[in-house]
């Protein structure tokens, strides 16, 4: 069992259904928006994104909760993990653990991308 708790998730659901489905797994969304904005699937360095690009993947961000102990640890935990795929069933994944100075250097990289776009 996951130590770790999800806060995000970005992915289509309905890829997520017949993935499973195709698994003989049974998934279905409780308590919650159906979300329908998989990432845009990467097409090369050289191809600029098209909102009308292929969708696909997701992205995942977790972390430990509190509750969760550990004998001569205690909480906070200051990790967060990052899964990003291009398929949402499969080995083309890639799952990190970044530190709490990482996260804040994301963060920032992040919010400063943010403010040099107009908003929409």
């Amino acid at each position: 069992m996951s130590i770790y708790s999800t806060w995000l998730t970005i992915e289509d659901d309905r890829q997520v259904q017949a993935s499973m489905a195709a698994e003989g797994i049974r998934y279905e969304v409780v308590g919650g928006p159906i979300r329908r904005d998989a990432p845009l699937v990467y097409r090369g360095s050289h191809v600029l994104p098209s909102g009308r690009d292929p969708r696909g993947g997701y992205v995942h961000v977790s972390a430990i909760p509190d509750h969760v102990q550990r004998e001569g640890r205690r909480p906070p935990y200051d990790y967060l993990r990052l899964s990003v795929s291009e398929d949402v069933v499969g080995d083309n994944d890639a799952t990190v653990v970044l530190t709490r100075r990482q996260v804040v250097e994301l963060r920032d990289v992040l919010t400063t991308w943010l403010e040099s776009r107009p908003r929409e």
